[in-house]
């Protein structure tokens, strides 16, 4: 109830790891992040100040890691409260209607919501249903998927062959190619020279999901995959990423297995 001071379920926090982001923490799991501090804003919350009504900052310091805003106008006056639902909700106080006016909150769409769609899927907020199993991946409690609840996340239709002394039709794993996304959480940057090397690494880890190569050097995930969202494909924001399936999984011999946008690799 909005009456009861006492602890809720969700709470806010830095994140105790010493990275510059935020979390809403539901019970002991993560239900949101902020993203990093950029310097200005928080790399997933960029109209966190769109109108420069406040002034933030954020501290590393020996003791601890903190976070500050102050009001750039004397007059105003400003509150951040973490609702009962779970949103952190930015209010202003209104001298005209005499009311605390809801300015902005978070998260404000399903995709924001840590691991809102469990692993190995993709978010959309423009898609019918917010949640679609990646390809080569199925619902892990179809049960629970078709009654609307899809944090169980999803599971390989086809164990991968790294590994393993024997290969499908005498293939090896391979990688699938999806443009427009958002990254998942928690990736594991490397140090490699190449696109070439950077598909290596990953292709011998069998704890490797993923590789995604660019600008900003090469980063691979390992085991799970979390809070990836697909985007439109006029957003600049979108990454190309290149996730690991059984050979199985691929064209063959003439047949549609479902996936037709395919990077095969030699090797």
């Amino acid at each position: 109830m909005t009456e009861d001071p006492g602890p809720g379920v969700f709470s806010l926090e830095l994140d105790p790891q010493g990275t510059s982001q935020c979390f809403i923490i539901k019970g002991y799991q993560k239900y949101w992040t902020s993203g990093e501090w950029n310097g200005q804003n928080f790399s997933k919350v960029p109209d966190l100040n769109v109108l420069n009504l406040l002034d933030f900052a954020y501290f590393s310091r020996s003791s601890g890691n903190y976070f500050t805003y102050s009001v750039t106008d004397a007059s105003m006056t400003s509150r951040f409260v973490l609702e009962i639902s779970g949103k952190l909700e930015q209010l202003l106080w209104s001298e005209t209607t005499h009311r605390w006016d809801l300015f902005w909150y978070q998260p404000s769409q399903q995709c924001e919501v840590y691991a809102y769609c469990g692993a190995f899927s993709n978010c959309s907020q423009k898609a019918r249903l917010f949640c679609q199993c990646l390809p080569g991946f199925e619902p892990l409690s179809v049960g629970s998927w078709n009654a609307g609840d899809m944090s169980g996340g999803c599971a390989r239709k086809a164990p991968l062959q790294c590994g393993n002394d024997s290969q499908a039709n005498g293939q090896n794993d391979q990688f699938l190619w999806i443009s427009k996304v958002r990254l998942p959480v928690n990736p594991i940057v490397l140090q490699v020279r190449s696109a070439v090397d950077c598909e290596s690494a990953c292709f011998g880890n069998c704890s490797c999901s993923a590789y995604v190569y660019g600008s900003d050097g090469c980063s691979i995930w390992s085991e799970d995959l979390f809070n990836m969202e697909q985007l439109t494909n006029d957003d600049t924001d979108g990454r190309d990423f290149y996730l690991k399936l059984a050979a199985s999984e691929f064209l063959s011999n003439g047949k549609n297995n479902g996936i037709v946008a395919v990077v095969l690799v030699a090797w």
